[in-house]
């Protein structure tokens, strides 16, 4: 065979194989561009509520998210109305306390002590909770009202313990434990009081309960 014979066959192939080469990466670019296609088109279509949930949650001007609530002046006026709403209701549970104290020191019968210790108990259970405050004075002021509760209902229970047993207890046995708890419920309502009128000093004091 003559060499440029040869040359042609082999000039032939080279060409044959670049040809192939070229067509094979044409045909994989296509298909690279029709997967990305199909991609981008499956992202934007199953996608829109992100991209609206990140437009509303993008600063305003302000530099503030638009979902945050502005700042206000109220929780300073909520402060001040709860602080006026507590020390109405604190003179109003310590008014009851004074009014049975006073009673406790005239005379009365076991049924009219039992019925004004019910109704005490009933205006503290409706008053108390509209002692809202919780300042540590504010607690201290709960317990000295507790313990005076405490008191008059201990010195009630002691009463009637005296009539079931009058055969063996008389008014002197009575007014042995009865006089005492009321002295205490008295120190209880003046320590409340104290605590009320000047609840800074007060503060860190110990409160003894019964």
């Amino acid at each position: 065979m003559r060499s440029w014979e040869r040359q042609l066959i082999v000039s032939e192939k080279h060409s044959g194989e670049l040809g192939q080469f070229k067509v094979s990466f044409v045909l994989t670019l296509a298909v690279a561009v029709a997967i990305l296609l199909v991609l981008l088109f499956f992202y934007f279509k199953q996608d829109p509520q992100t991209t609206q949930a990140a437009t509303q949650a993008a600063p305003n001007d302000t530099g503030v998210a638009q979902l945050t609530p502005p700042q206000s002046e109220v929780p300073v006026q909520d402060l001040a109305q709860t602080s006026r709403q507590s020390e109405e209701a604190a003179k109003r549970v310590l008014a009851g306390l004074k009014r049975f104290q006073g009673a406790t020191e005239s005379s009365m019968s076991y049924e009219e002590y039992n019925d004004m210790l019910t109704r005490l108990r009933a205006d503290l259970n409706d008053t108390l909770p509209t002692f809202v405050r919780h300042n540590p004075s504010d607690e201290a002021f709960r317990q000295e009202v507790a313990a005076a509760l405490r008191d008059y209902t201990a010195a009630g229970d002691w009463w009637k313990t005296t009539i079931r047993n009058s055969s063996v207890l008389n008014d002197a046995d009575r007014d042995e434990r009865v006089q005492p708890s009321w002295r205490s419920a008295q120190t209880h309502l003046d320590n409340a009081q104290k605590l009320l009128l000047e609840p800074d000093t007060n503060s860190d004091r110990q409160v003894v309960n019964r």
